[in-house]
């Protein structure tokens, strides 16, 4: 005998009301994995992402590039390198962008790469071969000024 819907749709909702405790208890080892272990791995990772982003980095100071004095080669004379401005008159190499000498005012010559040719820094063409380039392109220098150290204070001063 077929027993009328009404008792079929109730069997099937007390299926689903009620619980098999049996079930539930072989799922407590999950829920306490994702309830518990869960949260506290999401913290750690968390706390580990906002102390990469807000540690105290170091700072670089850039400064202005100063001349330098030229190579000495073998014979004794000032060796200039290419496409640098130098005063030959000094034997001081300066940075790219400079034009005149701050010792006595004289403009500044610069050696051509590809032939040698010496020029005047002002002339952005090589006279001889007719190349045109870039001040300082062939050997970018950068001057980093270090810091003053650690603030004074602390267990140094204890």
């Amino acid at each position: 005998m077929a027993s009328d819907p009404w008792t079929s749709f109730l069997d099937w909702l007390t299926t689903v009301m009620v619980p098999s405790w049996g079930g539930l208890i072989s799922l407590l080892p999950y829920f306490i994995v994702i309830g518990v272990v869960g949260p506290l791995i999401t913290l750690i990772v968390l706390m580990w992402a906002w102390h990469l982003l807000k540690r105290r980095r170091g700072a670089v100071h850039y400064g202005a590039l100063q001349p330098s004095p030229a190579a000495i080669g073998p014979g004794g004379d000032p060796v200039f390198p290419v496409n640098e401005p130098y005063c030959e008159r000094h034997a001081l190499v300066f940075p790219p962008r400079a034009t005149e000498c701050p010792v006595d005012g004289a403009s500044l010559s610069v050696t051509c790469p590809v032939d040698g040719t010496v020029r005047d820094v002002e002339v952005d063409t090589c006279p001889a071969c007719g190349t045109r380039f870039v001040l300082g392109a062939t050997s970018p220098k950068a001057v980093v000024l270090a810091g003053e150290g650690p603030p004074d204070g602390g267990a140094a001063v204890a």
